[in-house]
């Protein structure tokens, strides 16, 4: 959250100098001072407009997008801590130029699910979250919409993200 503050400061300047790849490193920066940190649990994907859609996007400093404040800017990072590892998405809008229709339709769609996956009553012995996928996606199908990556990740310390349950 320090980092989407200083984001939104720092975007509303005209030079800023920000782009997809120094954002990456600030996030890890940010992570290198909380209390338990070992390191990242993956590389942070840090991606504006368009580069968010891509599933595992790695921005390199020759291909860094510059940010800004009109299109909607995507951060999923994640560090490794004593007592567990993390793995955070999420999505920013910090001014400028408004979102569309269409993109405030999705955000919310994605948050509604998110809420159906926090309201469920989870049944005793159900360990596997592949099981709940879909209360994730059922507000995107009722549009025809879908997302391309899993939902959720597994639970403990010093993992991989990408391991199950």
């Amino acid at each position: 959250m320090k980092y989407f503050a200083f984001l939104e400061e720092e975007l509303a300047k005209e030079n800023h100098g920000l782009d997809e790849f120094n954002g990456s490193q600030l996030v890890t920066e940010y992570r290198t001072k909380g209390d338990l940190y070992v390191g990242p649990s993956f590389e942070p994907i840090s991606s504006i407009g368009a580069n968010g859609a891509v599933i595992h996007y790695a921005p390199t400093k020759d291909i860094a997008q510059p940010l800004n404040n009109d299109e909607i800017y995507l951060l999923d990072s994640g560090g490794q801590y004593l007592d567990g590892t993390t793995d955070i998405t999420r999505c920013g809008h910090f001014g400028g130029k408004a979102p569309t229709e269409f993109q405030k339709s999705c955000y919310t769609r994605v948050l509604m699910g998110t809420l159906d996956l926090e309201r469920v009553v989870w049944p005793k012995g159900s360990y596997h979250g592949g099981d709940f996928d879909i209360l994730a996606r059922r507000h995107l199908f009722e549009v025809g919409l879908d997302y391309k990556h899993g939902t959720g990740h597994g639970v403990g310390s010093l993992l991989c993200v990408h391991e199950g349950p």
